[in-house]
């Protein structure tokens, strides 16, 4: 399970009920000379995201705390190193008075899962089951794949405003996914595991956290979908479990949830800031990607280009373990053999010894590594 297998305790939590916040101030002036300034506040877990933990998973106490937060994941910042070595945010808005009176209805959905670019993000909304959804409920929730760019962000305001509606999110990194997938044969964790662990994180901490009780779940599918309903079944064997394709078209909770999803992984790629640049670099590598699918031709024109030159071929907002990026890299790329992965016969032993011996020729630098700063580096750290 990805809490049992992710989540880590940053600190006493004290009892409680929302994380511990920690604020930043920003400045926005956008015309020098000019006396209107305009100032937010970026509120960020005490880890910053950068290790799904328990206190990210609890719930915000206000809708200015959930605005704040949710703001947090799209600002022109990155939390240090968490686009790397962490994993994604996972972020529950403030429950709703209604919820927590009565049942809930619920659903579930994802964006980006087939994306070579980006993260892939899982979205739930859930209100009570005695809300009038005719009245209370915004009307124009269907697939939001269906839906137009503004129309989509219309109604993620509307949700996010709605006093009758709670929502919470996943965001999977793409090299949380990088390193999930290109684990040795019998350790692979492939993107059904990760879907499926993110469905049941979600809800458990919705269900456990927020102190919801969920009457019906609407969840799209991923495989099987009735293997998939089993395994819902046993981890939450009170709820009653709807799993189906295109249940994002068909139920209005999973609708919502898809519009969660959809907004804020185009509001991820619209501000994503490159790690390389947060580290001290030159990055001077193109945000014109397009949607971050291999079909389509922006995205493919932007992998054309290996931004790390040929050695390091591509950066951390690319899934590494996806077949069109190994296909560029391995068109495109400078080959790399691992001592690890070499046979201990004689002829490769010889290889090695003489590869050594090339290495430690005194050569002139590439411009590269010049142009970057990048220095040898002998020592092993953690």
């Amino acid at each position: 399970m990805e809490d049992q297998k992710h989540e880590e305790s940053v600190g006493e939590n004290n009892g409680s009920s929302t994380p511990d916040l920690e604020q930043k101030s920003e400045t926005n002036n956008d015309d020098e000379g000019d006396d209107d300034k305009t100032s937010a506040v970026v509120v960020y877990c005490t880890c910053r995201h950068a290790t799904l933990c328990k206190k990210c998973g609890i719930p915000m106490k206000s809708k200015d705390d959930t605005k704040r937060v949710v703001r947090s994941l799209v600002v022109d910042e990155r939390p240090p190193l968490a686009s790397v070595y962490g994993n994604g945010p996972l972020i529950v808005s403030d429950v709703p008075n209604s919820a927590i009176t009565s049942e809930v209805v619920l659903g579930i959905d994802e964006a980006g899962r087939g994306c070579v670019l980006g993260p892939m993000v899982y979205g739930c909304a859930y209100w009570s089951v005695d809300v009038d959804e005719t009245k209370s409920i915004p009307s124009g929730f269907r697939d939001s794949k269906t839906l137009n760019e503004k129309d989509r962000e219309r109604l993620f305001e509307e949700l996010s405003e709605n006093a009758d509606i709670g929502f919470a999110l996943r965001s999977i990194l793409p090299s949380e996914i990088s390193r999930s997938m290109l684990r040795k044969p019998i350790d692979i964790y492939n993107l059904n595991e990760m879907s499926h662990d993110a469905t049941i994180t979600l809800i458990r901490k919705i269900v456990e956290n927020g102190k919801v009780k969920v009457k019906t779940a609407f969840i799209d599918t991923v495989g099987n979908p009735n293997s998939y309903k089993r395994k819902l079944e046993r981890e939450f064997p009170g709820i009653q479990f709807v799993v189906e394709s295109k249940a994002d078209a068909n139920y209005a909770p999973c609708s919502a949830a898809s519009v969660v999803a959809k907004v804020m992984r185009d509001r991820m790629l619209e501000s994503w800031k490159y790690s390389e640049s947060s580290s001290g670099f030159d990055c001077d590598i193109s945000r014109d990607f397009g949607s971050g699918y291999p079909s389509d031709p922006k995205c493919k024109t932007w992998m054309d280009n290996l931004h790390g030159g040929k050695v390091f071929g591509y950066n951390d907002f690319l899934r590494f373990s996806w077949a069109p990026t190994k296909h560029r890299l391995e068109e495109h790329g400078v080959p790399v053999v691992f001592r690890a992965d070499l046979d201990d016969d004689d002829d490769e032993i010889e290889q090695q010894k003489g590869m050594q011996n090339f290495l430690q020729k005194k050569r002139k630098r590439l411009g590269y590594f010049e142009k970057r700063n990048i220095r040898v580096n002998n020592s092993l750290f953690e």
